[in-house]
């Protein structure tokens, strides 16, 4: 009897994998984990039970760009505290060269 349920059970992962989206998939997965880990961890000690709204708040851990303070103290979005940021990939000059004579070249028609 215990195949039947072992059948059913591979059937049903099947269908799963084959109509559900994996964005979604991804998503159910992650907040299981959670809830699993989440139970895993009050199991031991005395639960310590929050409301999620009043929990404090972490800091960011993003980086923020530091922006001066307007005239009414409010912190405003401004062009001043724009930072520019270094390039993220750096090509050899032989390679821009090679890219700079191919760019330059006027695309070729194959007559094939």
């Amino acid at each position: 009897m215990k195949w039947v349920f072992a059948i059913l059970l591979a059937g049903g992962l099947a269908y799963a994998v084959s109509s559900v989206p994996p964005r979604t998939a991804a998503r159910i997965a992650a907040r299981a984990l959670r809830a699993s880990w989440d139970w895993v961890a009050s199991v031991g000690a005395k639960a310590i039970r929050e409301d999620p709204a009043r929990a404090p708040r972490r800091a960011s851990r993003k980086a923020q760009a530091a922006s001066p303070q307007s005239e009414t103290g409010r912190r405003g979005a401004s062009r001043e505290g724009i930072v520019p940021q270094p390039p993220k990939e750096t090509l050899h000059p032989a390679d821009r060269a090679a890219l700079d004579s191919l760019l330059a070249e006027p695309a070729r028609a194959d007559s094939r």
